[in-house]
């Protein structure tokens, strides 16, 4: 029990460094300056160089250890690889256009997306509230937005907040396609075989937009913050999830916006405004109650 008890305590500790070092990628993003779909690339090109090793010292799952995985379990590590693509751009893209708290806010939808749905992808108790909860979270959203006065806001916050929603959307597709494979693939392998996939897509889609080419400089910055934010707090966060709910996890991960948010004010001088404070304080209380909601 006492060992038990230890391997989760491990497993909600690992979500939780992952999710307080992901709220750290203003500070390389913003000196790099390049375009998002490069920066997505090279980040997830060197997550799959970084885990690696890892994978082949570790060994990928044996056929000892159960039946021969599914074609429809291959065909999920695929559609991680592209909604991740997705997510990473989308996200990028908001950082580039808005301020750090808009951009990682709308973003945040994510785990109030995951309470909601996870119960009929996964089985779980659906939790009371959800709706009401969602529409508190949008309303904490459109204050952190502050259309009232969008001429003094940061770059473009609507853009910033719909991209930062979209990269949302992927992101929980993702947490509740990697609940359901979990079992049937180490972390490593999902991390390595997910992230060549993404990297090649945006490579590619950067290729055919012709999106400017990245400054050795920049590309530097992103290479490494991505060793440590992606592919070392990546394992960290899918060696944990295997063993704890969705939901906690979710809850665990909002320890990203606000290590953003002091990040940018300390760094950037995005200092949030009153109004802003209490919206993104209803977005993360809502994400929040929508994990810890009795269910039914």
């Amino acid at each position: 029990m006492l060992a038990l008890s230890a391997s989760m305590g491990s497993a909600y500790v690992r979500v939780a460094i992952a999710a307080t070092a992901w709220g750290t990628w203003s500070l390389f993003l913003r000196p790099a300056s390049i375009d998002p779909r490069w920066a997505s690339a090279i980040m997830l090109a060197v997550v799959a160089l970084a885990s690696a090793p890892t994978l082949l010292r570790n060994g990928a799952r044996g056929p000892s250890e159960g039946p021969p995985r599914r074609p429809s379990e291959w065909w999920a590590i695929v559609g991680l690889g592209v909604f991740d693509a997705a997510n990473a751009a989308l996200f990028f893209s908001a950082m580039a256009v808005t301020s750090v708290a808009v951009a990682v806010l709308s973003h945040y939808l994510a785990p109030v997306f995951v309470a909601a749905v996870a119960p009929s992808v996964l089985g779980t108790p659906r939790a009371r509230r959800a709706l009401p909860l969602t529409a508190l979270a949008l309303l904490g959203l459109a204050l952190v937005l502050e259309p009232w006065k969008v001429g003094s806001s940061i770059g473009k916050p609507v853009l910033g907040a719909m991209l930062g929603a979209g990269s949302a959307v992927f992101y929980a597709t993702n947490v509740l396609i990697t609940k359901r494979v979990g079992p049937r693939f180490t972390a490593e392998e999902q991390l390595v075989y997910h992230a060549v996939l993404s990297a090649v897509l945006l490579a590619i889609v950067a290729v055919v937009v012709r999106a400017p080419l990245p400054t050795l400089r920049g590309a530097a910055l992103v290479a490494t913050a991505s060793v440590c934010i992606g592919a070392v707090a990546g394992l960290l966060f899918l060696q944990g999830l295997k063993r704890i709910r969705a939901e906690h996890a979710g809850m665990l991960t909002f320890l990203e916006p606000l290590t953003a948010v002091v990040v940018a004010w300390l760094a950037w001088g995005e200092r949030p405004g009153f109004s802003a404070a209490i919206g993104g304080t209803l977005v993360l209380g809502a994400g929040v109650f929508s994990l810890r909601a009795p269910s039914t």
